[in-house]
């Protein structure tokens, strides 16, 4: 154990016991002695509290207690591969490399599982870790600084198909199926969570003032609201309505309910319902009930002027970074802009074609006049359209250049063609 002045002017401090690695730099003397300190003081039993110990002190803890049940899932499961490996290790004993080599082991696993999955199972670590480090069993968290795999966010959106299927869903004879299809209709509607609707409650609707009380949100269980369009008030009253005619027993309490065990009511397990729905082969296996809230999402930014905070706002969303992978489909608002340029674009295109066939670019420009002309009088509604790009006016082109032969010919046959022009406009003035 030591401190030392670095040339930088710095000063390090090296710890090595064996269960104490340290070996960190600071700024001023004090500071180094200060964590010095700290770091010696930290208590443990001599041989040490093992990870499974320290796991199971940290379940009994206020802290683990006042998660959501989500949360406390998520870690008990995600925290079992660690403890089957390091839960023997004494606490202290796990390092950042311990870490490091536990997700290159799972990495080589087949099959290779999720990034997310990793992570999660790294994030129950370090809340484990963090705990012991509040029981000052340990010195600092491991995990803290120890780069994670991270996946990249594709969102999906809900196509057509899919969202065809969820409607036709809804005639269906089974309830659940029924149920489970208006609820991710509804977070098509209104960009609200799954989980949310799953445990919105009778007395969360305001159905004269169209709006939903969302109570316990993934933020910090801060209720939001949210209005509901005519077509989303629909799916709830239609829910509800459902509901009392097919399970009576479950009506008044969630506005999307299960029966629980005896008499209880819980709120409808929806993925298990698509599930099941799937296997009935009454919906394709690509919908996912989330793909909604990206299609809500991706849709305001592509069609609305409203500004990301407003839609953080009104979807739950509480980090910036958050709407970064939504940004792009807002590109497709600047079509009107990159269409203004056509009528400039069309010329240019007729100048580079006669610049490639040698032949003045007022004779391409007649021919392709004539022939949207001819195509608007036989009621063809694309006459507009671009037509250089089609093969059958390419060849016209290419067999009007070859005909015209030399240059003084080319020239001989624009002088008829423009003389010709004239006299059409000159009785078409006289007609009107």
């Amino acid at each position: 154990m030591s401190i030392k002045k670095l040339p930088s002017g710095r000063w390090r401090v090296q710890i090595r016991r064996k269960h104490l690695r340290v070996d960190k730099v600071f700024d001023t003397e004090s500071e180094a002695r200060e964590a010095q300190q700290q770091y010696i003081s930290v208590q443990k039993s001599p041989k040490g509290v093992t990870l499974q110990d320290a796991w199971q002190d940290y379940e009994q803890s206020f802290v683990f207690l006042k998660k959501k049940p989500r949360t406390q899932d998520t870690e008990a499961s995600r925290i079992k591969r660690l403890l089957r490996k390091y839960g023997k290790h004494a606490a202290a004993s796990i390092t950042s490399e311990h870490v490091e080599r536990y997700m290159s082991s799972r990495l080589k696993e087949a099959p290779q599982p999720s990034a997310d999955a990793i992570r999660l199972e790294v994030a129950a670590l370090s809340a484990l870790m963090t705990h012991c480090r509040k029981r000052r069993w340990i010195a600092a968290n491991p995990c803290i600084g120890v780069g994670r795999p991270t996946a990249e966010i594709k969102p999906r959106r809900m196509s057509r198909e899919d969202e065809g299927a969820l409607i036709s869903l809804l005639g269906h004879s089974n309830f659940r199926f029924r149920a489970a299809a208006r609820l991710c209709l509804l977070v098509r509607e209104t960009g609200a969570r799954p989980g949310e609707w799953r445990n919105a409650a009778y007395d969360d609707v305001d159905l004269d003032n169209s709006r939903v009380i969302f109570q316990n949100t993934k933020y910090k269980g801060q209720p939001r609201t949210v209005p509901l369009s005519e077509v989303a008030l629909s799916l709830v009253l239609e829910q509800m309505q459902d509901t009392l005619s097919s399970r009576s027993g479950l009506f008044g309490v969630l506005l999307f309910p299960a029966p629980g065990r005896g008499d209880t009511v819980k709120p409808l397990h929806y993925t298990g319902a698509l599930r099941d729905a799937k296997k009935a082969s009454a919906l394709p296996k690509r919908v996912r009930a989330h793909t909604g809230r990206h299609e809500f999402i991706s849709t305001l930014l592509e069609s609305t002027d409203l500004e990301d905070a407003r839609i953080m706002a009104l979807v739950g969303h509480h980090s910036p970074a958050s709407m970064e992978v939504y940004k792009h489909v807002r590109n497709v608002r600047f079509l009107p802009h990159i269409e203004g340029l056509e009528p400039d674009r069309r010329r240019q295109r007729s100048r580079s074609l006669a610049a490639s066939l040698n032949i003045p670019a007022q004779l391409i420009n007649s021919y392709l006049e004539g022939r949207r002309n001819q195509d608007a009088d036989c009621g063809d509604v694309g006459a507009r359209d671009e037509l250089l790009y089609s093969r059958p006016v390419l060849e016209d082109i290419r067999a009007m250049a070859k005909r015209l032969g030399t240059k003084s010919e080319r020239m001989s046959a624009l002088a008829k063609i423009s003389e010709a022009l004239k006299k059409r406009r000159s009785s078409d003035r006289q007609i009107f």
